[in-house]
């Protein structure tokens, strides 16, 4: 134990050491509009997590202070992860990405199912950990640190390289996801490698190419989906598919509308001795969001959460923004969007002041992901995506998604707070070399 110890103080020390710190200095050129629109996003998640406890009591009631402890914890990692020079953790991404995908090879052997999802790993002392959101930034470490690879671009594959390599790369870990099933979450890491692999120089007429292939593969990802997946597809085109046959058929053929309809119907019906489609969280979440009308219920006055017509397992949670908009209204809500939006530019200038590529790649990824969230999350709440289990980042209840949160922002607020170059890479440009750290 003593020698594990000691082993763990040094390796602290390897990383804290002045030349990887920014110093009380570096802080100067933090990005305090962003760091405070977390602050804020964060005040507002524990508010309503507290509220909605307050009002419904039971196990909800402690949720609040579990979620303070969490963000004192992602704080921390927070505030370590962005004062050392994101060229450290991107040195050491490559093994990070291995934790990764060992941990998401550890859940599936020894993991718990929650959720019809074998995602969780029970941790003494700790609770349930959900490998998952950690994999998200120790992915993007890697993903950022590879496609920066000077070798890439100067290959024998040209431009094919680098997409190559990055998918290859984030096939190992969405793979491994899927087989929990966490359909929904694995999806996240396809924009952001799409992103990424833009930015290596991609000629844009193969993302063309890209969108057929996946829009000509999507039948046979739904065939290969859960029965209780299918459904939630099924509940979200149910609507919009049923308006659009309505119309077709009343400007093409009788016959060729009675075909299209009896089709559809095929296709919605409950299979033989299969349970009713459980479309309950859907409109729960719906007639939450619009009965909260222009100024809401008020706070602490929201009833479809309290009457447990939103259950309060998932209430906290993945449709938080359903509690926010029933309580606060259109204006509560659309501030709350506002306030995502603005932190999304700031990650995007952060980008666009890196010093160098690498910082670049690892700003405009946080921003994307949190984007893919964002959008996926608010969208699922008013019946405009399929209930796929996404959280609301800084917002929604759970330690392990708070942790990987709070790792990304750390990342971006590293590459704010280091944008300025390094003497030796002053001189490197100066003399018009490659400054691209190997």
């Amino acid at each position: 134990m003593g020698w594990i110890i000691i082993k763990g103080m040094t390796a602290l020390h390897n990383i804290l050491r002045d030349d990887n710190l920014s110093g009380s200095h570096g802080w100067l050129k933090a990005d305090y509009l962003a760091l405070g629109i977390q602050l804020a996003l964060l005040a507002i998640g524990v508010a309503f997590i507290y509220g909605a406890g307050l009002e419904v009591g039971g196990d909800l009631a402690d949720k609040w202070h579990r979620q303070i402890a969490w963000i004192v914890l992602g704080g921390v990692l927070y505030a370590v992860t962005a004062s050392v020079d994101y060229h450290f953790w991107c040195r050491k991404s490559f093994y990070s990405y291995l934790l990764g995908v060992l941990m998401l090879l550890v859940v599936l052997v020894f993991g718990r199912t929650l959720n019809n999802t074998r995602g969780w790993l029970r941790v003494p002392g700790v609770g349930f950990l959900q490998p998952v959101e950690l994999a998200k930034p120790l992915t993007l470490l890697f993903l950022a640190w590879l496609g920066t690879r000077p070798a890439l671009r100067t290959s024998r594959l040209g431009e094919w390289l680098p997409p190559l390599a990055l998918f290859g790369v984030v096939m190992i870990p969405v793979l491994l996801i899927c087989l929990q099933p966490d359909v929904g979450t694995a999806m996240v890491f396809f924009p952001v490698t799409l992103a990424l692999v833009f930015l290596t120089g991609f000629r844009k007429r193969w993302f063309f190419l890209g969108a057929g292939i996946f829009l000509l593969a999507l039948p046979m990802v739904f065939m290969t989906l859960k029965p209780y997946q299918k459904d939630r597809v099924k509940v979200f085109l149910a609507d919009p598919a049923q308006k659009t046959v309505s119309f077709l058929g009343a400007v093409l053929p009788k016959s060729t509308g009675e075909r299209l309809q009896a089709k559809l119907t095929a296709f919605l019906a409950v299979q033989e001795g299969g349970r009713k489609r459980d479309d309950w969280n859907a409109v729960q979440s719906l007639l939450a969001v619009g009965s909260g009308g222009l100024s809401g219920k008020g706070y602490l006055k929201g009833t479809q959460h309290v009457l447990g017509y939103l259950p309060k397992t998932i209430a906290p949670t993945d449709f938080i923004f359903s509690v926010i908009a029933e309580e606060t209204g259109f204006l509560g809500g659309s501030l709350l969007i506002a306030l995502f939006a603005i932190y999304i530019l700031c990650l995007c200038r952060t980008a666009l002041l890196a010093r160098d590529r690498l910082g670049c790649f690892l700003a405009l990824g946080t921003a994307v992901i949190f984007t893919t969230h964002i959008f996926i999350n608010i969208s699922m709440t008013i019946g405009a995506a399929p209930i796929v289990g996404i959280p609301l980042p800084f917002v929604s209840y759970g330690g392990s998604f708070m942790l990987g949160t709070m790792l990304l922002a750390g990342l971006a607020q590293s590459v704010q707070i280091h944008r300025d170059p390094l003497p030796e890479e002053m001189s490197s440009m100066a003399s018009g070399e490659d400054n691209e750290e190997e």
